[in-house]
């Protein structure tokens, strides 16, 4: 219930909503916004500064495209509505977005992780922690203790994750003839359950999210996780450093009054 209400904040800050990647600040009249003189931004009649946000294709409950949701977008809007500012999320994939950030097509993007090149973008502070864990089912009585145990098994991870998990994720999956990665997350999943020949690589919340709408349908299956890997810090990246720094503070003030955890739970 608490997400729910949240998620009108997405509405409220962001009715613009765009999902392609075509250039220029998002409008939301045929006019156009003002820009603002002396930061360049784009405004609203009312002076608020609109910012345009790159998130991912689908990921729920993380972003939720086709209802224009999720974890990400009702956090980013939020912490950027204590500076004043209001998101237009754009939608697309994770490198044409980082590559729009640059050109300055877009004002921010994410997720990136660690190792991801962010080169002449201005990072923000944490904003959520990932969980990405090995999940098998249970009657394959695998045990997976180490990534070297992935090397020789089927493996579907989600997409870029060679980027996101880091040089020796990469290497075995390099090494891995049978290793592969799915973009669509729900089809991730899916397969999973129905193919039932491969263990996959996926984030616990996203997995839980699919299984449960499985479960609906009755699909069923027993599995076991195999936590072999650290939680993964998330974050944000912004064309200007103000932006960013107005992003910190405003995370800072929704951990410190609760909200940020109303949010995430």
């Amino acid at each position: 219930m608490v997400l729910c209400a949240v998620l009108a904040l997405v509405c409220a800050v962001a009715p613009g909503v765009a999902s392609d990647d075509a250039a220029g600040p998002a409008t939301d009249s045929a006019a156009g916004p003002a820009t603002d003189p002396v930061t360049g931004l784009a405004t609203d009649a009312d002076a608020t500064p609109v910012l345009r946000i790159g998130f991912s294709t689908s990921s729920p409950p993380y972003v939720d495209m086709v209802n224009k949701a999720g974890l990400e977008p009702v956090l980013v809007a939020a912490a950027l509505a204590k500076s004043g500012y209001r998101i237009v999320p754009v939608f697309l994939p994770h490198a044409r977005a980082l590559e729009l950030a640059r050109k300055g097509t877009l004002d921010g993007c994410g997720p990136v992780g660690r190792h991801t090149d962010v080169a002449e973008l201005a990072v923000g502070d944490m904003y959520l922690r990932y969980s990405n864990v090995v999940v098998s089912l249970e009657a394959a009585g695998l045990d997976i203790r180490s990534l070297a145990d992935l090397r020789d098994l089927a493996v579907t991870a989600f997409h870029n994750a060679r980027v996101f998990m880091g040089p020796e994720f990469a290497a075995m999956a390099d090494a891995n003839p049978h290793y592969e990665e799915q973009v669509d997350q729900r089809a991730q999943v899916e397969a999973f359950f129905y193919r039932r020949d491969r263990v996959i690589v996926v984030d616990e919340r996203i997995f839980a999210f699919h299984r449960a709408r499985l479960a609906a349908r009755g699909v069923a299956v027993p599995v076991r996780f195999h936590r072999i890997f650290p939680p993964q810090d998330r974050f944000f990246a912004f064309r200007d450093p103000a932006v960013r720094d107005a992003f910190n503070t405003g995370l800072r003030t929704l951990r410190e009054s609760g909200e940020y955890a109303r949010i995430v739970r």
